[in-house]
């Protein structure tokens, strides 16, 4: 059991444990990986077997929470808010049948995604167990407890780099379009695109799960062992470039391709593009 310092999470947490449609509740994100700082939230995930009705998890979060917004849907089902020893907090409900199925199709049938395709693995490796019933959640990271196979780096290989090269709608050949049509807006979309692919290959060279969204450039200069040429400088020029409306950016893109197509190539994971 993950051992909670906070005593009003503590007390959160204990209530939610008391209802019977509750199999297991898990402290993730950067708590989850002692990477947590001032600014970190608590990212709390309630597996449940059945729906716990609103009400009930309004009364529940009303005794331990100063702010609440119940039932949120723009991504997962969440309740967001504030406890009352002012941490911020993220109630996020979900079954870990849909878990084992959607982690089922990545990694054992390698059905990548475009971007973050082992973000949800690696959220449940990095988990830690605060309550559960018949080691339910414990069992699951068992069977995910896995090497990150080459077939499956491929598989992200091949799904996402084309994006980056040549594919008919590349996103560096959108970015020059964006950029003749001055929409810079639709720059900043299509390089935030551009970048979501990049990372997903850079860790499925380095058979690593992907982590996220955040610190990526920290993580990965932390853990990958083969990184492209001036990595780190290379996404800086990127975001200036693009913030700067500068018509070098098309330019970096194609050095920063580049490099990232020598580690893989350098990899000698043997992709093919559908």
């Amino acid at each position: 059991m993950k051992e909670v310092k906070d005593n009003v999470l503590l007390a959160l947490l204990n209530d939610f444990s008391g209802l019977k449609q509750v199999d297991a509740i898990a402290i993730a994100g950067s708590h989850g990986t002692q990477m947590n700082d001032s600014l970190s939230d608590y990212d709390i995930y309630v597996y449940v077997n059945e729906t716990i009705p609103v009400e009930v998890r309004q009364k529940i979060t009303s005794r331990h929470c100063c702010e609440m917004e119940i039932n949120n849907q723009y991504w997962e089902t969440e309740d967001d808010g504030r406890l009352n020893s002012g941490t911020e907090v993220e109630l996020i409900y979900r079954s870990t049948d849909w878990l084992d199925k959607e982690l089922e199709r990545v990694l054992f049938k390698h059905q990548s995604n475009v971007g973050y395709s082992t973000c949800f693995w690696t959220n449940l490796l990095s988990s830690k167990v605060f309550f559960e019933r018949n080691n339910t959640l414990t069992r699951l990271q068992d069977k995910y407890t896995i090497d990150y196979s080459r077939e499956l780096a491929a598989a992200v290989i091949a799904k996402n780099l084309p994006l980056l090269c040549d594919a008919a709608p590349a996103y560096p050949q959108q970015i020059i379009k964006a950029i003749k049509r001055q929409d810079y807006l639709s720059v900043q979309h299509r390089l935030t695109a551009y970048l979501d692919s990049y990372f997903d290959i850079l860790f499925a060279v380095n058979l690593i799960p992907h982590p996220g969204e955040k610190r990526l450039v920290e993580v990965a200069v932390k853990q990958c062992s083969s990184l492209p040429a001036d990595f780190e400088q290379t996404m800086e020029n990127l975001l200036f470039l693009a913030g700067t409306r500068s018509n070098e950016l098309p330019l970096a893109l194609d050095i920063a391709t580049e490099n990232l197509k020598a580690v893989v190539d350098e990899s000698g994971i043997n992709y093919h593009v559908c």
